[in-house]
């Protein structure tokens, strides 16, 4: 059989002698056919993925620590030097800060629970901006509720699964960047992505009730995790 598939290959060879045809060509007809894919149960073939096409896997919604690899010492100020910004379902309802970052990159942002009255506010919810020429609206790479990552108030039941809660996704530039925190309430009234919000609209605890519904950011908690 293999004289055969030889002969044939030269056969051919003499025939298309326009094209070049060698010795290389004569070891290619001569070569075995290569095995067909293997197929699945259900009849679909299996081909291997691409790592550019695998997408960034979701970071975690909690962390109990901040990882080695991640920046921990992030410089943060506000407008007067503070350490921890806050806003209120009503007047103020966004505080900003300036976030200093060391390197430039794409990071996920872990902080302390922005809710911390347990059930007497149930609507600490809020969500972040970080602006720099990168990203000059500031909006985060992950969303939820459009273009924001809303984090929802997480300690009505009296504690949080863990000591660091994720707050979005951000391209950050090293040095100075401008970091704003919004409240959820202002979103709602507008009628934007209401599944967010807690109980009833007009409870002291809701929006547009009586209730502060106080969120903060605590700078000395912020944790930045590359991806």
């Amino acid at each position: 059989m293999r004289s055969r598939s030889v002969l044939s290959a030269a056969v051919l060879c003499l025939l298309l002698v326009t094209l070049a045809c060698n010795e290389n060509t004569l070891r290619t007809f001569d070569d075995p056919i290569p095995p067909p894919l293997e197929v699945d149960d259900d009849d679909t073939i299996e081909e291997p993925q691409d790592d550019d096409d695998a997408g960034v896997e979701e970071p975690p919604l909690w962390r109990n620590d901040c990882p080695p690899e991640a920046i921990a010492t992030a410089e943060f100020y506000g407008p007067n030097g503070e350490s921890e910004i806050a806003v209120l379902d009503s007047a103020p309802t966004e505080a900003s800060a300036t976030l200093v970052v060391p390197f430039s990159g794409i990071y996920a942002l872990y902080d302390t629970a922005v809710a911390e009255s347990g059930a007497s506010q149930i609507n600490e919810t809020g969500y972040i901006r970080i602006r720099n020429a990168a990203n000059p609206s500031g909006v985060p790479s992950t969303s939820n509720c459009e273009d924001e990552y809303i984090v929802q108030d997480n300690d009505n039941s009296g504690f949080a699964p863990a000591p660091l809660i994720y707050l979005g996704t951000f391209p950050l530039l090293e040095g100075e960047n401008a970091l704003t925190l919004y409240h959820f309430c202002p979103l709602f009234e507008q009628g934007v992505c209401s599944e967010f919000h807690i109980g009833e609209p007009g409870d002291s605890s809701g929006c547009s009730g009586n209730g502060p519904n106080s969120i903060h950011l605590a700078g000395e908690a912020i944790c930045l995790v590359p991806l």
